[in-house]
C-alpha cells in the first residue's frame, strides 16, 4: 500500500505549479497608473489577491507532501504524530498527507472549536 500512496504523492507534487502574478511588481501589487482606470485597477488587485491566495494555497500542499515523503522515509508514515498510534488505511488511502490518527484529529478540531466560539 506504501508503494501506492507514495505514487500518488509524487504524482501530486509533479502536478503543482504554483501560479505567477501577471503584470504585477516585485510586491504582487498592481499599478494604478499601469491601468486604463479604477474599475481595471480594482479587478486587478482581487485578480492578484487570488492567485496570491492560491499560491501560499499551493504551497502549503507541496510542503505537506513533502513532510509525507519525508516520513515514508524514515519509517514514520501512518504513525499518528500525537499518540503514535497507526493511522487507518482508509484514513491514509483519502487523505495520504494525514499526520494524526481519526481521533485525534478530532480532538484537535474540537479544541480549535472551543477556543474560537
Amino acid at each position: 500500500m506504501q508503494g501506492t500512496l507514495r505514487q500518488r504523492l509524487l504524482t501530486a507534487l509533479d502536478g503543482l505549479t504554483i501560479p505567477t502574478c501577471p503584470d504585477a511588481e516585485m510586491d504582487d501589487t498592481p499599478r494604478l497608473d499601469a491601468c486604463a482606470d479604477e474599475n481595471e485597477y480594482a479587478s486587478r488587485v482581487v485578480e492578484v489577491g487570488m492567485q496570491l491566495a492560491l499560491r501560499r494555497r499551493m504551497e502549503a500542499r507541496r510542503l505537506e507532501i513533502e513532510e509525507a515523503l519525508a516520513r515514508m522515509d524514515i519509517g514514520a508514515y501512518g504513525v499518528c504524530e500525537d499518540c503514535g498510534d497507526e493511522i487507518g488505511a482508509a484514513r491514509l488511502i483519502a487523505n495520504p498527507t494525514a499526520k494524526l490518527c481519526v481521533h485525534c484529529q478530532a480532538d484537535r478540531e474540537r479544541a480549535h472549536y472551543l477556543r474560537c466560539a
